[in-house]
């Protein structure tokens, strides 16, 4: 039985009490560090994606507007890429661009992209210029046809590439706000190997697509015709419901 006894006001605790809050220490440190690996095992790593925050290119080619407003680069059949356009911020296309739908516009931008999808943030208006009369060369639509489909529904600005994650419920406040101020919607699509793909969604014709951005990070199932416009696939909705 041992004689020591703590007295607060001590500078120094007894030995044994010492060796004992020692031992307490180390084994918490030691369970800390277990289930922080643990946590970190079971996250799924961060997609690629790569946005050039700061970074500003020119860009020139056909503005075309309507439910999803891209840049067109090219005219000559095959060998036309389209760009998604959003502004700075939470926002799509900006107010300074709008109107010139169909014109040959030049502007500076940043580029956001995840493999073949790539948006074009307009941050800077001071560049942005109507170069050349309204264009007839806006290329059409190749239909795919009718199909039901059900994903994730994300922002693609913050998806793209703009933020990290940019996907699931710990995104869905910044999602949310993000489709409120215009961004684009996206359909997330995942095969059985964790591929992933996005799905553009509109409306129909020339109407943006009528949505509840509180879905966002959310899985909806929705029906309509598919399409490819240039390098991008969209889907023109025309029936939408939650899934979860």
């Amino acid at each position: 039985m041992s004689n020591e006894f703590y007295i607060g006001y001590e500078d120094t605790p007894p030995r044994s009490l010492s060796r004992l809050l020692g031992r307490v220490a180390l084994g918490l440190a030691v369970i800390l560090l277990v289930i922080v690996g643990a946590v970190a095992a079971s996250q799924s790593p961060a997609e690629p994606g790569n946005y050039d925050f700061g970074v500003e290119k020119s860009f020139e080619g056909i503005l075309v507007e309507g439910a999803l407003p891209l840049l067109q680069v090219g005219t000559a059949p095959g060998a036309i890429t389209n760009y998604l356009l959003v502004g700075s911020g939470k926002f799509g296309l900006p107010i300074f661009a709008r109107g010139h739908g169909g014109e040959h516009v030049q502007f500076r931008g940043s580029l956001i992209q995840k493999g073949d999808a790539v948006m074009i943030e307009m941050n800077d208006p001071t560049s942005f210029a109507a170069v050349k009369t309204p264009s007839n060369e806006i290329a059409s639509d190749h239909s795919i046809g009718p199909v039901s489909l059900t994903g994730e529904l994300v922002d693609t600005k913050c998806y793209f590439g703009v933020m990290r994650p940019g996907a699931g419920k710990v995104h869905r406040g910044c999602a949310a706000r993000c489709l409120h101020g215009g961004v684009p919607p996206g359909l997330l699509l995942r095969d059985s190997a964790g591929n992933a793909l996005v799905v553009m969604l509109t409306g129909t014709g020339t109407s943006k697509l009528d949505l509840d951005p509180e879905w966002a990070a959310r899985f909806i199932r929705v029906e309509g015709q598919l399409l490819m416009r240039g390098n991008v696939p969209v889907m023109e909705v025309r029936r939408l419901e939650l899934a979860d």
